[in-house]
This record gives structure tokens, C-alpha cells and sequence, in this order.
């Protein structure tokens, strides 16, 4: 009988583990954007322009122009969404390897933004090296960009040149989205400094005058979160297929959860109140979604979707969960700078597409 029980025993603890280490559910830490500081006037900042030669073809030519002749080349978007910058977004997402966003504004392109590999990103390529990048591109820790009578300067920390990149054009500017661990270029967005100096990616001074933040109303604000929930479904598709993986199919029923996961976050960060926060499993039961595998990735405070993704590729436990086999669902919700993607693997007769 003592035989049996120690037996029964053993076995329960090997239970417990089996479950702690190999359980189907997983949810990652919250990732916090790297805390830039309050812009500081300095009387002294002068402009150190580099005289780089602004490239002569690919989507940065369009920058400043008309977006006449956009449309032109590129066609009418899939989708037009708002920021909360001022500019459009014109979304191109039919096929992920051409994967492209046009800022619009004033009927003038202020920024292109692309991750697909087919799109011509010039003088850079999708999928490049860093070392390859290197050779060409001169990187310098601090960027003095013009705008109006202002000059700005950004400030870019050691592992900024890693990870996200400022270079300076005549004209133009470019963030070089690195992907640390393959040493590699996921995506690329070049835009005018007026669109720069309002996305402040970076420890930031000034001389003149500061551009104020803009507020979006309550339902503007809604729109660009549901805007920057399907970018973020695009994004992680189209970082899947750099990686070999397949696409994720979009479910309603699990984006649903996901939105109100990050609107319960941000509630938690803005109310002295205790608020329970139920974990992933419960939340999935409770909806009466059926799953094998599920996972949680989260952000905050981040400034867009492509900010968003780029920083869960170079998280190393974010980056397992985007980049896993394991799932073939998922959610996506946001509320304001709150992000929430949830992954499902469910057999094919239990998906619930949208």
C-alpha cells in the first residue's frame, strides 16, 4: 500500500509539471516602448545637413509629391484608414509580398512604409543585410532634421542601431526596421520631417517652436484603433512570411477578446480601482472558443502598428509567439496605445472566421 502511494504520488508531481512546462496556453509580458524624454529647447541646435543624395527611384520619390501620381502607379487603395497624426493611411494588402502603407495628407504623400519583399524600397531592399546596409548608409547617433523655422535633433540610443535606425536624405527620411537576431531589414519607412518631428520615434530637442500633439476625438479615435488592429494583422502576416511561416487566418470571435483585453489594460493603468484581469484560458472559455494552443502577445505605448510588431520581432519570447507553427487563428485588439494579439490553433471544423 506504501508502494502504491509513493507510486501515486510521484506520478502527481510529474503531472504538475508536465503541465506548468507544457501548457497549451502561453502569455507573454506586457513589452513597454522604451521611454523617450520630453522634448528640450536648446538655443544652440544648427543644422548639419549630410548631403546625402535623396534616392532617384523606389517609394521614397513620392515623398512630398502629389498623391496624384501615386495613384497613378500604385492604383486605388485596399483600404484608406485614419492616424492619429493628420495623414491618411492608403493600405495596400492585397498581396503581402508587396505589402506597402502611403501616408496622405493635403492630397501630398508624407510618408511610404513597406515590409514587402516585391516592393521597391530603394536604396534599400527587404530582406537585406545589415552588413550590406553598412557599406552604404552612414549612420550617425544623433539626426538634425528642418521643418519650417524649427530644427530638431533626435537622439538615438546604442541599441536604436540595431533595431530601428534613423538615416537622413536631402529631403527625406528613412527608419530602417532591423531585425537584431538575423541581422536583417524587415521594413523601411521614409517620410518628411514634418511627419518625423510628430512621431517623436526618439529623445528629441529643439529650437523654435515644438509641434503640438494632437488629441483625436473619442470616435476618431475608435476608427484608428480598428485601423491599426487589422495593420497589425497584416504586419504579422507579412513578418510571418519573411520567417517561412504561414499566414494566419483573422478570427472575429477571438479579436473580440483581444480588444477587450487591451481596453481592460489600459483601465488597470488609468484607475486607482482593483480591477481583475482574467487570464487568456478563461477568457477563451467564457467566449466558448475551442482551442488546442493558444497565446498572448501584448504591447504598450507604442505609437503605431509598425512601432508595434517591429518591437515584438526583436522580443525574444513576443517574437517565438508571432513566429510559432503552433497556431492557425488570430485576434487583434486595440485601444489606444494598448495592443493586444491573441493566437488560437482550433481544428478546421472549429474555426470561426469573420
Amino acid at each position: 500500500m506504501k508502494d502504491l502511494l509513493r507510486i501515486l504520488f510521484v506520478l502527481s508531481i510529474i503531472l504538475l509539471v508536465f503541465f506548468y512546462f507544457d501548457s497549451p496556453i502561453n502569455e507573454n509580458e506586457t513589452l513597454e516602448a522604451p521611454r523617450t524624454k520630453d522634448p528640450l529647447p536648446a538655443h544652440d541646435i544648427v543644422e548639419t545637413p549630410l548631403d546625402v543624395q535623396r534616392p532617384t527611384e523606389g517609394i521614397s520619390t513620392y515623398i512630398g509629391n502629389s498623391s496624384d501620381s501615386w495613384l497613378r502607379d500604385y492604383g486605388k487603395p485596399d483600404r484608406v484608414e485614419p492616424s492619429a497624426f493628420g495623414y491618411e493611411w492608403w493600405v495596400y494588402n492585397s498581396s503581402y509580398s508587396k505589402y506597402v502603407m502611403a501616408g496622405v495628407k493635403d492630397n501630398k504623400i508624407v510618408q511610404a512604409y513597406t515590409a514587402g519583399t516585391a516592393t521597391d524600397a530603394a536604396p534599400y531592399e527587404i530582406g537585406q543585410s545589415l552588413d550590406d546596409i553598412y557599406r552604404f548608409t552612414i549612420f550617425e547617433n544623433e539626426v538634425t532634421v528642418k521643418y519650417d523655422s524649427s530644427i530638431y535633433t533626435f537622439s538615438m540610443r546604442a541599441e536604436d542601431l540595431n533595431k530601428q535606425v534613423l538615416v537622413s536624405f536631402e529631403g527625406v527620411y528613412a527608419q530602417l526596421y532591423l531585425d537584431e537576431e538575423e541581422r536583417k531589414l524587415e521594413a523601411v519607412r521614409f517620410m518628411d520631417a514634418e511627419t518625423l518631428v510628430r512621431h517623436r520615434p526618439y529623445d528629441m530637442m529643439y529650437s523654435g517652436e515644438l509641434l503640438p500633439m494632437e488629441t483625436p476625438s473619442s470616435s476618431l479615435q475608435q476608427s484608428i484603433d480598428e485601423a491599426n488592429a487589422k495593420q497589425v494583422v497584416d504586419l504579422t502576416n507579412v513578418y510571418r512570411l519573411h520567417h517561412q511561416k504561414t499566414p494566419l487566418t483573422v478570427n472575429s470571435a477571438i479579436a473580440s477578446i483581444a480588444e477587450m483585453h487591451s481596453q481592460n489594460i489600459a483601465k488597470q493603468d488609468f484607475t486607482a480601482e482593483e480591477l481583475e484581469i482574467k487570464d487568456l484560458k478563461d477568457r477563451l472559455s467564457e467566449a466558448n472558443i475551442l482551442f488546442k494552443e493558444a497565446a498572448e502577445n501584448t504591447a504598450t505605448q507604442y505609437f503605431d502598428a509598425a512601432e508595434t510588431v517591429h518591437a515584438w520581432i526583436n522580443s525574444s519570447d513576443h517574437r517565438d509567439t508571432l513566429l510559432s507553427s503552433e497556431f492557425n487563428q488570430i485576434g487583434v485588439g486595440v485601444f489606444g496605445k494598448y495592443y493586444t494579439q491573441d493566437f488560437v490553433y482550433q481544428e478546421p471544423a472549429n474555426a470561426q472566421n469573420p
